[in-house]
């Protein structure tokens, strides 16, 4: 696995939920803090994260607790996509037949020169200009 990796939501939600593979999630964020690798995902992607939290858990102590947490991870960079990679992701969407959450994904991915992205969304596969992996 590349040293720099972007982040889908999904790795995210899977400890903060704790599903099926958060063991194997946790480790990849254990990895990133110890510095095995730079990690980078969106405020876009801590935004729907939180949304899905409070819709799934209605608990805003976990919210706060998700926040926290992300803001504790060592080499965790937490990008803010600009009006242009907003622009670039429409392009994207209609070009790889994405959602535009994820389309937005790939469009900050490329503009920041991270070509590997650890994620279990299988859309995400038919994008030719990104490595997608497991985490």
């Amino acid at each position: 696995m590349d040293k720099i990796i972007f982040l889908d939501a999904n790795i995210f939600l899977e400890v903060a939920l704790r599903d099926k593979k958060s063991e194997n999630c946790k480790k990849l964020l254990l990895d990133i803090n110890n510095g095995d690798y730079h990690g980078y995902t969106s405020d876009f992607i801590v935004y729907a994260c939180l949304l899905q939290i409070q819709y799934k858990t209605k608990d805003s102590s976990l919210m706060k607790n998700f926040i926290l947490f992300l803001n504790s991870i060592n080499n965790l960079t937490v990008l803010r996509p600009s009006f242009a990679e907003m622009i670039k992701a429409a392009e994207y969407r209609d070009k790889y037949k994405l959602d535009f959450d994820d389309s937005l994904v790939v469009s900050s991915m490329v503009n920041n020169g991270i070509d590997t992205l650890i994620s279990q969304d299988a859309d995400f596969n038919k994008v030719s200009i990104i490595k997608v992996r497991q985490p």
